[in-house]
């Protein structure tokens, strides 16, 4: 009896260890299927949010420039030559830049490592369209960009996104808001680094807010993810004709690029 005992029970050790390694493996497997679904949604949500801040959005300002060359035809021939002379530039580099975003699946971000002057470039670049012939009356807003604290070194991920949140935001500012006046806050405090976009303009539709977005535009989503993806919050608050105001707030531990303060003084005490 001891002996089949001795046989037998080897024998189920072996075979309840190939059971559970069987069942570890099938546990893997299942999860790196799930992994890689989630990767691949993840992907194609990026995708989609690259393309809208890059290629439609350039195609949604060379339209506003059509639009101007329609209202000044027959009537100011050459002003209206002018404009579809920057309508085709623009088309070119939405173009360029859609087939840099598909071709390198990563879209670069602003200029240099400067995000304060990045951000300035921006009322160069929206400021046009507020100008054109037709467009709300008024003029171009009044832009500006604040900065609060001494500039620190940002992670290149936390530059890149805030960038294209914040532009994002300064966009809609200009061609929806109806705004007097834009402003930019960059500010950089100890425990967090924020970005703040403010208008004094028309505001949100309370639908828009409640839901996260407008039908057919994904610019609120891709702002949200966005700031998830590198650890930031977004938050958005809105009025009936008191403007609007987009904050984009980041854990200093993640937003800068220096040592810890504890490392330091552990180098300075060993030497």
């Amino acid at each position: 009896m001891v002996e089949y005992l001795c046989i037998i029970l080897p024998i189920g050790a072996l075979a309840v260890a190939h059971l559970l390694r069987v069942r570890y493996l099938n546990q893997q497997l299942q999860e790196s299927l799930e992994q890689r679904l989630e990767d691949r949604l993840k992907e194609r949500t990026r995708i989609a949010r690259e393309l809208h801040d890059s290629l439609l959005q350039g195609f949604q300002g060379m339209m506003f420039r059509l639009e101007a060359v329609r209202r000044l035809l027959p009537n100011r021939p050459e002003e209206a030559a002018d404009h579809l002379d920057v309508a085709i530039d623009r088309a070119l580099a939405a173009i360029n830049e859609g087939r840099k975003t598909v071709g390198e699946l990563r879209m670069a971000g602003p200029p240099g490592t400067d995000l304060p002057k990045a951000l300035a470039d921006l009322g160069i670049e929206f400021e046009p369209e507020n100008k054109l012939p037709g467009n709300a009356p008024g003029g171009a807003p009044k832009f500006l960009v604040l900065v609060q604290g001494r500039a620190i070194a940002l992670q290149p991920i936390v530059r890149d996104e805030a960038y294209r949140i914040a532009r994002e935001a300064v966009r809609n500012s200009f061609q929806h808001a109806r705004a007097g006046l834009i402003e930019v806050e960059i500010v950089f405090a100890d425990r967090t680094f924020t970005v703040r976009v403010r208008d004094d303009g028309v505001g949100l539709d309370p639908a828009v807010l409640e839901d996260g977005y407008r039908k057919g535009h994904w610019g609120l989503p891709g702002m949200r993810e966005r700031a998830l993806e590198f650890g930031g919050e977004l938050e958005v608050w809105s009025q009936r004709n008191a403007g609007t105001e987009i904050e984009l707030r980041t854990d200093a531990r993640i937003a800068y690029v220096r040592r810890p303060r504890t490392l330091r003084w552990r180098i300075a005490r060993e030497n």
